[in-house]
């Protein structure tokens, strides 16, 4: 079970302070400010080193709290904070994040699995994972990706060291050094091949080539003390933000990066634990068969796409002509009290034209007349030019529904040469999917619906996504109303999944 504030009891002490300090610490604002500290720090150097060349002495003295300072100033005044109130803060952090994003307050449970998505949401956006993936799936990509950016980072970090970073970091590494297990050591030595087995050794030895996969065995083995985590944490953000990545976004990635690998656990589900699943090399033959299979659904499947499609443009032409008659009703409103206006000062003209009101009452009276005039004849050609388009509308709406039919007389021949295999197919794909789920149940028309619109793949990705529905939290809230969710299954491809109180209605 993935719930992001429950897995925070993972965290020690140290870990949440660091969280907390980076979300109060790190934002735009801070950034920018650094950037140009930096800036007038570089002028003022260049200012110095011009006087020092004449009178041997500066004359610009310019110091600044640079962010990595402010994260550590409030990591050390957090050390005062006892455990329940570091976990307040950490999640009113979070919620404040969720408010930046989606410019509202979230008012549910922290503790509720929806909270969990929203946060999962925020920073899958980071990586452009694509969000009609399973939360599952998201969090693990999630993970890989940080620490993919974290790993370049420290690869960066180590090779460009300032002088004295270099000598921070030899420190931190002989310390972790000494504190490792002869097994660690060994295998330290194995994968890295150090000339000299201390910390400019090791430095050394991570600057000859980039290998993320031996600087993670590295920093696995020696752990966050040997190197200047924050330093590498804000490595990560400036990145970001050269990607044109929110700062908000990144810290949460941070915050789930952590609570992902202190649980330990893998939770996407693999493809072996599926329905239609197995290990890789029987998928493959597995893939065959259903490649053979989809062969002769060839015909089939274009006529369904076609009717798919047609059935689509048809609901958004309905759409559109709905929308026209209330236009059309709109505007006759306009115009019958345009015509009522018009009745009233035309059953008055006989005193204008009798000379029996003044000049100035003739002359707004006639302007009365002119306007009413000319609304009624506006909105009457307005009316007219709106209702041809409707009668278009209506016209190739009926075309498209003489289409649809003459298509699906084509599809009903075509399901009844591949009738026998599909029916076999769909038949024993229910028994599958009965023995598997238990709490979502399912309509019997939607077997067919997978059998004969998606390729095994594409199916795998439906049950990974059903799975989840079926053994996890409710991310979703299935049991509170009907509800219709895109499925990520594969490319940029999407199913919809038809949802009512756990009952799957169908996918398509």
């Amino acid at each position: 079970m993935a719930n992001i504030i429950k897995l925070m009891d993972l965290l020690s002490d140290e870990e949440i302070r660091m969280q907390i300090a980076l979300f109060e610490s790190v934002n735009m604002g801070n950034v920018a400010r650094e950037a140009g500290n930096r800036l007038l720090l570089g002028l003022a150097d260049v200012a110095n080193a011009f006087s020092e060349t004449f009178t041997n002495k500066s004359v610009v003295n310019f110091e600044f709290t640079t962010t990595a300072d402010a994260v550590m100033d409030r990591y050390i005044e957090l050390q005062k904070t006892d455990r329940d109130e570091l976990n307040d803060l950490c999640i009113k952090k979070t919620l404040d994040i969720y408010k930046e994003i989606n410019g509202k307050e979230y008012t549910g449970d922290v503790k509720s699995p929806i909270y969990t998505k929203e946060l999962v949401n925020i920073a899958a956006y980071n990586f452009n994972i694509n969000k009609y993936k399973p939360l599952g799936s998201k969090l693990d990509e999630i993970e890989k990706n940080y620490e993919k950016m974290m790993l370049n980072a420290i690869y960066t970090k180590m090779s460009n060291l300032s002088n004295k970073d270099y000598l921070e970091t030899v420190k931190l590494m002989d310390m972790a050094l000494i504190h490792l297990s002869l097994e660690n050591r060994q295998k330290l030595q194995r994968v890295l091949t150090p000339v000299s087995f201390n910390g400019k050794g090791v430095i050394s030895a991570l600057r000859k080539r980039k290998d993320l996969d031996k600087i993670k065995t590295v920093y696995e083995i020696l752990g966050d003390n040997a190197f200047k985590m924050v330093d590498i944490d804000l490595s990560i953000i400036y990145a970001t933000l050269r990607g044109l990545g929110r700062v908000s976004r990144c810290l949460i990635a941070r915050f789930i990066y952590m609570l992902v690998k202190k649980s330990d656990t893998v939770f996407s589900i693999a493809n072996e634990k599926l329905p239609s699943g197995n290990l890789d090399t029987v998928l493959d033959n597995y893939r065959h068969e259903d490649g053979i299979f989809r062969e002769k659904l060839a015909n089939q499947i274009a006529i369904q796409k076609k009717i798919d499609e047609k059935k689509k443009n048809e609901s958004q032409i309905q759409n559109q002509a709905a929308k026209l008659e209330e236009e059309i009703e709109s505007i006759l409103k306009d115009f019958y009290e345009a015509k009522d206006d018009f009745s009233k000062l035309d059953a008055i003209k006989s005193d204008y034209l009798k000379r029996k009101r003044s000049s100035a009452d003739s002359k707004v009276y006639y302007g009365k007349v002119n306007e009413s005039k000319r609304k009624m004849d506006r909105f009457s050609d307005l009316a007219e030019r709106k209702s041809n388009r409707l009668t278009e509308l209506k016209t190739k709406l009926d075309e498209i529904k003489e289409d649809i039919r003459l298509e699906e007389l084509n599809l009903d021949k075509a399901k009844a040469e591949n009738k026998t295999e599909v029916d076999k197919k769909a038949d024993e794909l229910m028994k599958t999917y009965l023995k598997r789920f238990n709490r979502v149940k399912f309509e019997p028309g939607v077997f067919y619906n997978i059998v004969v619109r998606f390729s095994l793949d594409e199916r795998l990705e439906i049950e990974r996504f059903l799975l989840e529905i079926e053994e996890e939290d409710d991310y979703y809230s299935f049991d509170k109303s009907y509800v219709e969710i895109l499925i990520f299954i594969g490319g940029r491809k999407t199913a919809l999944l038809k949802m009512d109180d756990y009952l799957c209605k169908d996918i398509i």
